[in-house]
């Protein structure tokens, strides 16, 4: 099957990408059940999941700004917060000045501007003053200044800064669809070989016609421009050589 892994060799990435989704759908489709338990077949599988996440293209530029839009958000609510229960020292309200003075001795504990520190230590504070806020023994004074839900907004906040950074890390340290080509070549000519030898021992009509389906899908897709031989014939060709 030289010819075979020739061409899949001068496959791009994303002609790979839907050769491997259509091969698999054309599987599902036939009327062998066994067909879709194979070994090969459950590898086929396993391989373009990841396959097709590293061929999605990334863009570092779009996640940063999300980023950067997400940290100003938490920004100005945090500051939001701030000013608003320092306002509230000053209430006529008794009941309210006190609950406003035992939450500003926790939001004020590293002061309203930490914007001087390393991203990740703005974060651990943030983290530090919202896990304090939401203790049992604030949630009346809490509801008493009627800030229940803007905490819970900054928390929402916070964790969905926290997720996209991340993911901008994992994405940056994602495995690309180059260094897993050879993997999916392999997944996709042990699938095809698995198949026709599946065939040859059966001996049934369902898998002659299944093989020949995966034959068209291979021929769907070209290397060049020209028009390219069946892989029927370029298995015979092989199998000549």
């Amino acid at each position: 099957m030289i010819l075979i892994k020739s061409k899949l060799v001068r496959l791009s990435n994303e002609s790979l990408a839907i050769l491997a989704l259509r091969i698999i759908d054309t599987v599902y489709k036939s009327e062998i059940a066994a067909a879709k338990t194979t070994k090969q077949f459950v590898a086929l599988k396993e391989v373009n999941e990841r396959f097709q996440q590293a061929v999605e293209p990334y863009s570092n530029k779009q996640t940063s700004d999300a980023i950067d839009a997400k940290f100003i958000e938490r920004r100005n609510l945090f500051v939001a917060v701030y000013v608003y229960i320092q306002g509230l020292l000053n209430s006529p309200d008794e009941e309210i000045k006190a609950a406003a003075t035992v939450l500003f001795d926790i939001i004020n504990k590293y002061g309203k501007n930490f914007s001087f520190l390393k991203i990740a230590d703005q974060s651990l504070r943030y983290i530090r003053i919202i896990e304090s806020l939401k203790s049992a023994e604030y949630a009346a004074a809490l509801t008493k200044t009627l800030l229940t839900d803007k905490l819970q907004q900054l928390d929402t906040l916070q964790q969905a800064y926290e997720e996209l950074y991340m993911s901008r890390s994992n994405m940056r340290k994602r495995i690309t669809a180059s260094t897993m080509r050879t993997e999916m070549i392999a997944a996709i000519r042990s699938h095809y070989e698995e198949s026709n030898w599946m065939e040859s021992q059966s001996g049934l009509l369902e898998w002659k016609s299944l093989c020949h389906n995966i034959d068209m899908r291979f021929g769907e897709v070209n290397t060049t421009s020209a028009k390219q031989a069946p892989i029927a014939e370029i298995v015979k060709n092989d199998l000549s050589a």
